[in-house]
């Protein structure tokens, strides 16, 4: 059933993108505003790497709804700790692309950016979620390079008092501790993971809330889990939460950010919604699974925090973890059955390597969690979902957009939009660059 809904979900996100503010029709114009400047079909030059489920995923999602623009795909691929790409962006310059996608690590781009400067690259060069790092801004400070990310939150968004409140207080704690301000990157600069891992922390509280009021001491993490099924969490920094029937958090919109020329920061470009009609989960039949029970002798309750601490996603993860720590510092008690109840992270490092899943999620496991947070890195999220399974313990994905991490995992949810919805955000916002051109 998860299967069906995730399949359904990825065809109606990839036939029904619209722009914020806009009224309903055809996103895509005429037949002459669909083609570049010199009257031909726009090209795109797509490179991923072999083997990385994030990567391959995203990549795959903006082939399928450029090609359905009308536009032509040029996709590559490249192994593993690669570092020179010359040869990559050369083929893209030799194939008059008119954008380039990279839907790849951080440490990918801190080499592929400066040789696309190197090399002259002038075209526009986008990737999803991953990109939103000082280590882009790093990496293309002073180039002239022109590069643009999708993401799921926007500091400078003024729209929510429960965001602005969170932006202002979490730039306070991050100055305020200098092990998570260097963690952050050596700045202050609130990113969309961030604000996601401070969602998940509080979502994960509010459903341990929800179960202990009906369990009382016999509250278990399988209460949690079903608690979370029917959970509406209104007060979340990046929007409305409730998990459809996949587990899957009902999102609509994402946010296009370009990084400044000086690389001082991400500028706001646009946002840009997709309709999404799923309705949330009536709840989900775990039989009877026993699950993790409450620590009623030590009076304290574990959150697991499964997260790249190292590896080529080391700085998104660490990033998420801090939003996830920044909100166990405002919130870390709990009354149940008239008891107090302290909330205590355990962190495990997965190396941003699907073969560390296993005895990464175990060790959260070993700890005693009644339920998980993350992992920013899709694979490693799918490669450690039976472990959680096998556990009975919920586990919560922070920023994992590949729609196979709940996909048939009923003990995973999502709080953050899929691969389908953003590829097929950054096709559109690419395709209407190039129209625009």
């Amino acid at each position: 059933m998860k299967k069906f809904f995730a399949m359904l979900l990825a065809l109606v996100m990839a036939l029904s993108l619209v722009a914020c503010g806009q009224q309903g029709g055809d996103s895509q114009g005429s037949d002459d505003d669909n083609k570049g400047s010199d009257g031909s079909a726009p090209v795109a030059y797509v490179l991923a790497e072999k083997g990385d489920t994030y990567s391959l995923g995203l990549a795959s999602s903006f082939q399928t709804a450029f090609e359905k623009l009308g536009g032509t795909v040029v996709m590559e691929t490249f192994p593993t700790n690669t570092t020179n790409f010359s040869d990559y962006l050369q083929k893209a310059i030799d194939k008059d692309a008119d954008v380039i996608f990279a839907p790849n690590s951080i440490t990918v781009a801190s080499s592929l950016l400066p040789q696309a400067n190197d090399l002259g690259v002038e075209c526009p060069i986008m990737a999803g979620d991953t990109w939103e790092s000082s280590v882009i801004l790093d990496g293309m400070a002073n180039t002239g390079l022109n590069v643009y990310c999708s993401t799921f939150f926007d500091e400078n968004d003024s729209a929510s008092s429960a965001a602005s409140e969170f932006v202002d207080g979490f730039k306070a704690w991050l100055n305020a501790n200098s092990d998570a301000y260097n963690d952050n990157g050596g700045n202050d600069i609130v990113a969309a993971v961030s604000a996601l891992g401070f969602d998940a922390y509080n979502v994960a509280m509010a459903a341990i809330r929800a179960a202990a009021e009906t369990k009382g001491a016999d509250l278990t993490s399988v209460d949690v889990a079903r608690a979370l099924w029917t959970l509406t969490y209104d007060d979340a920094v990046t929007g409305k939460i409730q998990f459809n029937y996949t587990g899957d958090a009902i999102k609509n919109c994402a946010y296009i950010k370009k990084a400044a020329a000086d690389g001082s920061k991400f500028e706001f470009v646009k946002t840009q919604e997709v309709q999404n009609d799923d309705t949330q989960a009536t709840g989900f039949d775990y039989g009877d699974a026993a699950g993790v029970k409450l620590d009623t002798v030590n009076h304290k309750i574990v959150i697991g925090v499964y997260e790249p601490l190292t590896g080529n996603n080391g700085g998104g993860g660490k990033q998420e973890v801090l939003g996830i720590k920044y909100a166990n510092s405002l919130d870390n008690k709990i009354d149940i059955a008239g008891e107090e109840y302290t909330v205590e992270l355990y962190v495990s490092d997965n190396g941003s390597l699907e073969e560390n899943a296993v005895s990464a999620a175990s060790s959260i496991v070993s700890a005693g969690a009644m339920i998980s947070l993350g992992s920013y890195g899709s694979g490693v999220s799918i490669a450690a979902a039976d472990t959680f399974a096998e556990a009975q313990i919920p586990a919560i994905g922070v920023s994992c957009t590949n729609a196979s991490v709940t996909d048939g995992h009923d003990w995973y949810f999502r709080i953050c939009f899929l691969d389908p919805f953003q590829g097929s955000v950054m096709a559109q916002f690419a395709w209407d660059m190039v129209a625009a051109a």
